[in-house]
């Protein structure tokens, strides 16, 4: 095998977008890297950009090398790489780690012929046979690291060549080091003849800049990418794919009619590689050619794959077969809520969450605790006044189903932890959300200045329970014993006794994961008068008058 047999009929036209060189030159400095590898050897490839993913992948291949790619390159899983004895080379395109690992290959410079490369070129060897390693997302089990042979990337290369249409520029906004972003992101387009856009750009703005400035015609991406450039102002007329998640409807339906893109839907996994596609939300999916799907028990997906390992896998996944062969996907079996006998589907409550306007995100997680019912925990983002927002989401989750779903548990976050895949990080999440840890009775305070004190309301706050099943607040007498006061006593600084409340009003309730303020002014004339008000952001939760003594 060659590696020309990977770059398209003609190696004279350019592999990137800008000033990036031929294919013929690429294929060049893939053999001058290899040369470098010697005997190949365990190779780990961790570069962020195609400039120095794709010749590092064939200069792998090329030495005949298996190529381990990694679930991230944060800098604590390359010092693990770094450490391990097995490891012969690890090729890399940061600066910052230049001189940290004597097995550390720096591909800019490798390419130019720096670092000892000394201008030879590897002579053909037999390439591998295990073409790459890498690891699951871990959303259904423990991640585990799955193999593909260069036989099953090539037969899936060739499959989709004769599915997708060739396009003219690609820009992927999924690393490379994934199966789909490998395959939809860099192999299929180089054998489809396409300029690859080499950057580490994930703002809409710059993502925006780089397509206009390369006339990309092709972007590949993800749900949670896709859902951020929709609300951003982007180039029309795009062809899209989007895989790592099922791409909500609305979202698919406001990127064909507010953005004029066409956008296939591809349902895949690390374990099957691609399984079927759809044009439209509406749509059944249809198979990839040469793969079948049949429903297996409970309505869980079997498929049969000269991709997958052993050419079989069955996954948590439901499905509603149809006589033609296509299927409705009905979302991860792990995602079916059971509270109180009863059954809803987490992807059905995200999308009826995220129909509220002013939300922009949202996940959700089923929080179970000792002794207790399963609680729904909804985290979203949004822009807008949090408060009718709560009230609004609570509303719209109990128009559409029981309220045992109601969430017990919502907060406002700035951001849903997702993989560079787009999937929810569930751990994150739930530490987001204040779950996991040991209920609690104590509110945190600390002092902001002369009269003024912060208190972090924890959703682990025991007294949210039962206090109110669809919307958990926090009660009035609560909030006096155990924030005001407290603060109150920290003020006066001595042994003073609350001997009462007067002039109190509850404007504002409080909810699990809010930081309140709490102001408090000595009275003018009397000593035993301590006026307190409590706000959250700009809004005032409650007001009134300590009596002291």
């Amino acid at each position: 095998m060659r590696i020309e047999d990977l770059l398209g009929d003609d190696l004279r036209r350019p592999w990137r977008a800008g000033d990036g060189g031929t294919r013929a030159e690429l294929a060049a400095g893939a053999r001058h890297l290899a040369a470098r590898l010697g005997g190949a050897g365990r190779v780990v490839l961790s570069c962020r950009t195609a400039e120095a993913f794709v010749p590092g992948l064939l200069a792998a291949w090329h030495a005949g090398a298996t190529v381990e790619l990694l679930p991230n390159v944060q800098a604590g899983t390359l010092d693990r790489v770094d450490a391990d004895a097995g490891v012969a080379h690890v090729l890399h395109d940061d600066p910052a780690r230049q001189g940290r690992s004597a097995k550390a290959i720096f591909v800019p410079d490798a390419l130019r012929g720096g670092g000892g490369a000394g201008g030879a070129a590897a002579p053909a060897g037999a390439w591998p046979e295990l073409a790459v390693q890498m690891s699951t997302s871990g959303t259904t089990e423990r991640p585990r690291v799955v193999g593909k042979t260069m036989a099953q990337l090539l037969d899936e290369v060739a499959v989709l060549a004769r599915v997708f249409p060739a396009p003219r520029c690609a820009l992927s906004t999924v690393p490379l080091s994934h199966l789909y972003g490998l395959l939809f992101g860099a192999l299929l387009p180089l054998r489809l003849g396409a300029r690859l856009v080499s950057h580490d750009a994930l703002l809409p703005a710059d993502l925006a800049a780089l397509i206009a400035r390369a006339s990309a015609d092709l972007l590949i991406s993800t749900p949670a990418h896709l859902r951020a450039m929709a609300d951003a102002a982007m180039p029309r007329d795009l062809r899209v794919i989007s895989s790592g998640a099922k791409l909500p409807a609305e979202l698919h339906l406001r990127l064909l009619d507010e953005r004029g893109w066409s956008v296939t839907d591809v349902l895949g996994s690390t374990e099957t590689g691609g399984i079927a596609r759809r044009e439209h939300p509406l749509a059944a999916w249809t198979p990839l050619p040469g793969v079948r799907v049949s429903a297996a028990e409970e309505g869980e997906l079997r498929v049969e794959s000269p991709w997958a390992e052993g050419g079989r896998a069955e996954l948590p996944e439901q499905i509603e077969l149809r006589g033609d062969g296509t299927f409705q996907y009905l979302g991860r079996a792990s995602a079916l809520v059971k509270i109180a006998g009863k059954r809803a589907h987490a992807d059905a409550i995200e999308a009826a969450a995220r129909a509220v306007p002013g939300v922009t995100d949202v996940a959700v997680l089923v929080h179970e605790a000792p002794g207790r019912e399963p609680r729904v925990a909804l985290a979203y983002c949004a822009a807008g006044d949090e408060e009718p927002l709560r009230v609004a989401l609570v509303a719209a989750l109990r128009r559409e189903f029981d309220a045992v779903f109601a969430p017990r548990i919502l907060r406002r976050v700035a951001a849903i932890p997702r993989t560079e895949r787009g999937k929810v990080q569930a751990e994150a999440l739930r530490a987001l959300l204040g779950l996991g840890g040991a209920p609690t009775r104590e509110v945190p305070l600390a002092r902001a200045g002369d009269g003024r004190y912060l208190a972090q309301i924890a959703p682990t706050l025991e007294f949210f329970h039962g206090h109110f099943d669809a919307l958990a607040i926090l009660p009035g007498a609560v909030l006096i014993e155990r924030v005001v006061w407290p603060a109150a006593k920290l003020e006066l600084s001595g042994g003073a006794a609350l001997r009462g409340v007067r002039r109190l009003r509850f404007r504002r309730p409080v909810f699990p994961g809010q930081e309140l303020a709490v102001e408090l002014r000595r009275s003018a004339t009397r000593s035993d008068q301590l006026t307190f008000e409590v706000s959250c952001g700009a809004a005032v939760v409650a007001s009134g008058q300590l009596l002291v003594k």
